[in-house]
């Protein structure tokens, strides 16, 4: 396969993949491309070819976690907040729930409803979150993400390192309640 062959082989797997709600890592690409062409590409043949269609595509991405492999998206189908969740969500449940959290409470001064967790992409059932959120409580690293509930009785999350149990609980009412009754 030519270069310009292996180039658009490459750039069409990940905007596929993208574009079906999927992250594809460089060993996927790799084995797709082995079965297509049955001319295996040295690896280090293929990451150069990899850095090269990242370099000439604006909307092709890499994501790592830790020392994981790298994934692979297309922003033309997801955005980076999508593909990160897509990414979390392959590691642990935990850190998932966690980040998120974090995430919203930092970034949006909000609490989210535990039913976030239930809808695409994280797809847990609501039991799997709350085993989550039990074990949670037991461990350090997790001891600032807090619960509040409302009056309608909606289960929201939030951290205690960036929203005080007060506002939080404000900001869930009105999330749950209070919007839907000020129009």
């Amino acid at each position: 396969m030519k270069a310009e062959g292996v180039a658009q082989a490459i750039v069409s797997m990940i905007r596929q993949e993208s574009e079906a709600g999927r992250l594809i890592s460089g060993s996927e690409i790799l084995h797709r491309m082995a079965d297509q062409s049955r001319l295996p590409l040295q690896e280090e043949e293929f990451v150069n070819h990899l850095k090269n269609v990242l370099g000439a595509n604006e909307d092709l991405h890499e994501l790592a976690v830790g020392s994981g492999p790298p994934y692979f998206y297309s922003s033309l189908f997801m955005t980076g907040a999508y593909a990160m969740i897509l990414l979390q969500k392959q590691g642990d449940p935990l850190r998932l729930i966690a980040e998120t959290v974090r995430h919203n409470s930092a970034d949006y001064t909000r609490p989210v409803p535990l039913d976030l967790f239930t809808q695409p992409p994280f797809d847990l059932t609501r039991q799997e979150v709350l085993n989550d959120l039990e074990r949670m409580e037991a461990m350090e690293e997790y001891s600032d993400i807090a619960m509040t509930m409302t009056s309608a009785s909606s289960v929201f999350l939030y951290s205690t390192l960036y929203l005080e149990p007060g506002h939080a609980s404000m900001l869930a009412e009105w999330i749950d309640v209070g919007q839907f009754d000020n129009p």
